[in-house]
């Protein structure tokens, strides 16, 4: 493990990466759970990484299920309070990671952009008992945030085909803008950075704790990328009934991803398109326009892993 050069003191600020679907949430957690060690030495406690990290370098807390689906919400909240009870003591940080804290990515194939954003982060601000310290989220442009959502559940399972999607995810009620507000107001956060693009782990960290720094830290190797042949292959066998065996998903998609691929298409219209694109941009003007709220696009890796 990495040993932590600590730029400034540790305080006991809680910083929370909101992670939303096919943003790198998933690899920024493997990143978390393999610099646990550091990180803990740091004085920050870790919630959510993982993700498939080191062995043993999980801890999930997550929200309870069903979510916010006819529970109260005061059980919902001392659920995720015992889960954090040992974390945040005073004197130290506590680092929060969560991949679904906006909501199920199953809404964005149904239209509806994280509608429950506002009740999730409330619940996670009374579990804290305090204000949030720093929040930060990366967001994406909508056609590709839509097609990585069909390609994730279609990993999994058979699904209809994309553009049976299509209408709904193209009149999507919602979006980053309003995401973004739910998630500030219900967790209270004094500051909050907006990431435009997937980010290297190491950007991400750069973001929610400026001040640290690791002296040697473990960079996990990226997954594959999920290839639209790789996805025709799999739902194929997922259409004749059968089932992977262990690792053979994972396979597949390793070979598709060094393979020559044609040229993805959208799946959307022009015309739909064209309107994602431009609503796209409309919500970057809005949310530079947020109170506290910066809009941060580009990479700051190299300073990072100084």
């Amino acid at each position: 493990m990495g040993k932590a050069d600590i730029m400034q003191a540790p305080t006991s600020d809680i910083v929370v990466h909101a992670g939303a679907h096919c943003c790198g949430a998933e690899e920024y957690q493997r990143f978390l759970g393999a610099n646990r060690a550091a990180l803990t030495a740091a004085g920050y406690d870790l919630a959510y990484p993982g993700r498939g990290g080191a062995p043993g370098g999980t801890f999930d807390c997550g929200f309870p299920e069903p979510r916010h689906q006819g529970i109260a919400l005061d059980a919902i909240v001392g659920a995720i309070a015992t889960a954090l009870a040992d974390l945040g003591a005073e004197g130290r940080g506590l680092i929060l990671s969560e991949h679904d804290l906006a909501g199920h990515m199953a809404s964005l194939l149904a239209g509806r952009f994280y509608p429950v954003a506002l009740k999730r982060a409330e619940a996670l601000r009374q579990a804290l008992g305090r204000p949030v310290d720093r929040l930060v989220v990366a967001i994406r442009p909508y056609e590709d945030l839509f097609a990585c959502a069909w390609r994730r559940f279609a990993l999994d399972r058979q699904m209809e085909p994309f553009a049976e999607y299509v209408p709904a995810m193209a009149g999507f009620s919602g979006g980053w803008t309003e995401t973004v507000t739910a998630l500030r107001d219900g967790l209270e956060a004094g500051r909050v950075t907006v990431l435009v693009g997937p980010q290297h782990p190491l950007d991400l960290m750069a973001h929610l704790v400026p001040g640290l720094r690791l002296a040697d830290p473990v960079v996990l190797p990226e997954a594959p990328a999920i290839t639209d042949s790789a996805i025709a292959m799999i739902q194929r066998h997922y259409g004749q009934g059968a089932r992977f065996a262990p690792g053979q998903r994972d396979r597949i998609l390793a070979f598709h991803a060094t393979q020559p691929q044609v040229a993805p298409e959208t799946g959307f219209a022009a015309t739909q398109l064209t309107a994602l694109r431009a609503r796209y941009a409309e919500d970057l003007d809005r949310l530079a326009g947020l109170a506290g709220v910066e809009l941060v696009a580009g990479a700051v890796s190299a300073v990072a892993a100084e």
